[in-house]
């Protein structure tokens, strides 16, 4: 019996390397936006400072001047938020571009690996019908050289 041979074999490694590159790209982006949320978050926090103690200034003697910071603080502190809300923005939509080169790439993985299933299973039903074939051969040999005696 000769032993299966998947004509296609190359062809689905090359597939799987591309895959794990693949997701090691998805793990690179999915990084990337955490890190840029993680610094929306920070912004979003440091503007929340920056409104308590204005707060705290208000509530006490007015301080001109360090109301005067406070308010270009805030305002600067918005400018980051408006630009890291749009980094935030950049990488989730570079993150979704990898994702779906991820699932294109799976698929056809995927694909290739039941067309490797269906030749081996087609494989294994020729093995077995020559099987029989040999198999009714030597039962037909045996009684015909039985008979002769």
């Amino acid at each position: 019996m000769k032993k299966f041979i998947f004509g296609l074999q190359g062809v689905l490694e090359i597939k799987e390397k591309l895959e794990g590159q693949a997701k090691v790209d998805f793990g690179i982006a999915r990084a990337a936006l955490t890190a840029e949320e993680e610094k929306l978050e920070e912004l979003k926090a440091k503007r929340a400072s920056y409104l308590e103690q204005m707060r705290l200034t208000v509530e006490g003697t007015l301080k001109i001047s360090e109301i005067n910071r406070l308010k270009n603080a805030i305002s600067v502190t918005d400018d980051n938020i408006r630009q890291q809300d749009m980094a935030v923005k950049r990488a989730a939509r570079q993150l979704e571009i990898v994702r779906v080169k991820l699932n294109k790439v799976v698929q056809e993985r995927k694909t290739i690996e039941k067309l490797r299933e269906k030749q081996f299973e087609d494989y294994l039903k020729e093995a077995d019908a020559e099987e029989r074939k040999e198999t009714d051969q030597l039962i037909s040999y045996r009684y015909t050289v039985s008979d002769e005696d």
